[in-house]
């Protein structure tokens, strides 16, 4: 029988690994119910629609990854080698599962070609992502290099995790991080 009280916190934290591994299409309201244990009357008592929950769920996702980077990234206290240490701990924690990959990516490519109104979230995700990585890179490179170089590791990062994906190894995320680590310890 499903549990009568669950916070929204708690409904959008279970249902961003189903959504990340499943996809939003193959995901109905009434399953990522069931997956939180509610009701479906009491799963939208949170969200109107699947369009609101998803919405919810990218900005979530969103703000806990520029938090936590943008926490790193501006901490002086820290080395290069202990930031790109922490940022590769958050890299790994977001994206290294095989199964799931990038939830920012996996939106965009299973709903930019039919319904765009997700592609705001995704970009202000990757323009942040891309963001910390170049002011990592600021103390050797211009303002245009440093933001040429941020935009290939996310590039690189994103292909990674996507190869990691198709061959189930990951090889494939751990070279692009490692390639990352070179390019920005190459700037201090």
């Amino acid at each position: 029988m499903p549990k009568a009280k669950t916070s929204k916190e708690e409904v959008l934290q279970r249902v961003i690994p189903i959504l990340r591994e499943r996809g939003i299409a193959k995901s109905s309201m009434s399953e990522l119910a069931k997956a939180c244990d509610i009701q479906k009357s009491h799963f939208y008592y949170y969200f109107n629609n699947k369009e609101q929950l998803i919405k919810e769920v990218l900005a979530t996702v969103h703000g806990y990854f520029k938090h936590n980077l943008f926490k790193v990234i501006n901490n002086n206290d820290l080395t290069i080698t202990q930031k790109l240490e922490k940022v590769r701990a958050l890299i790994d924690k977001m994206f290294r599962n095989a199964d799931s990959g990038c939830i920012m990516a996996n939106t965009a490519l299973e709903t930019a070609h039919l319904n765009p109104i997700y592609k705001d979230e995704i970009q202000h995700f990757f323009e942040d992502f891309i963001s910390g990585l170049q002011a990592l890179l600021t103390p050797s490179y211009s303002r245009k290099e440093s933001l040429a170089l941020a935009e290939q590791i996310v590039q690189d990062l994103e292909g990674g995790i996507l190869l990691m994906r198709i061959y189930n190894d990951h090889k494939y995320i751990n070279n692009a991080v490692s390639r990352m680590e070179k390019i920005i310890l190459k700037a201090h």
